[in-house]
């Protein structure tokens, strides 16, 4: 027993010092130290290391258990943006915005004909003023399109698309909002020719206001064909485990560095508007990102303001991950967040009422 206690013990600091890191990722550019980045999204791992590492030591009766307790206390904001409780709501929505963001995986054209129909059903059931989507794609339906045929069925008359730049002709593919209200501009920014992933922004007439709504889409993993058929064979061989090993590794590294550059650049957009910001999108990171902590400064997170429960808002293979948010000005109030149905997608689709003082 004291060798296992004193094997424990070392591993215990190991566990301590990983949450650490993981506590400052946030604050550490990934572009000067990366590997903080994979400690962040590991974060609740090492939250629940370490809350086992207490009990333990509690039930063996050592003091040692101070120590995770203390580290535990220390990172108690960071656990609030994983989990809250006591969801501020409002039964009224007169005099406010509903405001939707979803990745909606090209509607599913490869995997689930049926998914535009029950997706715009479920739209113009919940009758939003703002509809922001990622991974668009515009595609023929019912002898129309899907620009057309959203705006026809949910009273959401304006829009503005930002498609991939390509050499070979226009694109189908982008991320797209749509508004009840007039759109009286727009822009968007250049994260590099053939990126997949794309920002947006459109100042939106709201009463006598006008409000800057950001789509934005950060840098995907990007994992081949081949890497999902690699990580299938994980363990069956050496040589497929160091290989996807590798390929992750790799694409993690880029994938880090590029979103921590991509939310500098709109950052730098959001402090040079003067107008009320609504923020929504996919950041395919964690509330422990450098990404997220970059652009949700001097906002709100709407799970954080009226959430409840576990936040996570991908499907894949880690469902409890929240990559998905809606951010907004500190003048604003935010009701009725709420994490809803995916479909076929690999993200859940994100709602919630805002007040726009």
């Amino acid at each position: 027993m004291i060798v296992v206690n004193i094997i424990l013990k070392y591993l215990n600091y190991l566990v301590i010092a990983a949450l650490l890191l993981a506590y400052a990722a946030p604050y550490i550019n990934p572009s000067i130290f990366w590997p903080a980045a994979f400690f962040g999204l590991l974060h609740p791992l090492f939250l629940f290391l370490n809350l086992l590492f207490l009990i333990y030591w509690l039930i063996v009766k050592k003091l040692r258990f101070v120590f995770n307790l203390a580290v535990l206390v220390l990172g108690i904001s960071s656990i609030n943006k994983l989990v809250t409780f006591g969801a501020k709501t409002s039964p009224v929505r007169e005099g406010k915005l509903k405001v939707i963001s979803f990745n909606a995986k090209l509607f599913g054209i490869y995997e689930d004909a049926n998914f535009f129909d029950k997706f715009i059903a479920e739209i113009a059931e919940k009758n939003p003023d703002i509809l922001c989507i990622q991974e668009f794609y515009n595609l023929d339906v019912n002898g129309s399109t899907a620009i057309k045929e959203i705006k026809k069925n949910t009273g959401l008359r304006y829009h503005y698309l930002r498609t991939l730049k390509r050499k070979s002709g226009k694109s189908r593919y982008g991320i797209i909002v749509f508004s009840k209200n007039k759109i009286v501009d727009y822009g968007d920014f250049d994260f590099g020719f053939n990126s997949v992933n794309l920002c947006l922004y459109a100042d939106v007439k709201y009463n006598s206001k006008i409000i800057r709504v950001y789509n934005i889409h950060l840098q995907s993993l990007k994992l081949a064909r081949t890497d999902y058929e690699l990580l299938k064979k994980i363990g069956e061989d050496t040589e497929s485990t160091i290989q996807v090993s590798k390929n992750i590794y790799d694409r993690l590294k880029t994938a880090f560095i590029k979103r921590g550059e991509q939310a500098i650049l709109v950052k730098e957009n959001m402090e040079s508007c003067h107008k009320p910001i609504i923020l929504c999108g996919d950041f395919n990171d964690t509330p422990q990102s450098f990404a997220y902590n970059t652009l949700s400064e001097n906002m709100k997170d709407c799970f954080m303001e009226s959430g409840n429960g576990i936040g996570g808002t991908y499907t894949g293979p880690l469902p409890t991950l929240r990559i998905d948010y809606i951010l907004h000005d500190t003048s604003m109030v935010s009701y009725n967040y709420l994490a809803s149905k995916s479909f076929n997608s690999d993200h859940k689709m994100i709602e919630t009422i805002i007040d726009i003082k």
